[in-house]
């Protein structure tokens, strides 16, 4: 019976060790859990500022838009108001056209009267 006792004892002895071993290596493992700790944080921060950063760029963004919508705006303004001019260019060139037109055509009425005026004047 005592060398079934001693075995037991060799057995709890080699399990002992093989738990000694693992607990090592765990150890070994848990070494870089504070400096993962510190790395994690420091991507909290990270990231805490990239989203504060990408809340103000959306914010400037909105900004432009809007500006960009006012200035859309003042473009079909001033579109309208230059086609509007051009509309008043085209009438004031027919209205010149016209009225010089008409001008013409009564100084030409006048010299035609005047020389057949002049040409009855002549013949009586």
């Amino acid at each position: 019976m005592q060398e079934g006792v001693n075995k037991v004892d060799e057995e709890n002895a080699k399990l002992l060790v093989d738990i000694q071993i693992q607990l090592a290596r765990i150890e070994k493992t848990l070494e870089v859990v504070p400096t993962l700790a510190a790395a994690v944080e420091t991507l909290r921060e990270i990231a805490r500022n990239a989203d504060q950063s990408a809340r103000s760029a959306h914010q400037r963004l909105d900004v432009l838009q809007t500006a960009k919508e006012i200035a859309d705006e003042a473009l079909r303004t001033a579109q309208a108001a230059i086609a509007e001019q051009e509309a008043q260019k085209d009438d004031q060139e027919w209205f010149r056209r016209t009225f010089y037109g008409a001008m013409i055509t009564g100084f030409a009425g006048l010299i035609v009267s005047a020389i057949i005026a002049g040409i009855k004047l002549g013949g009586s």
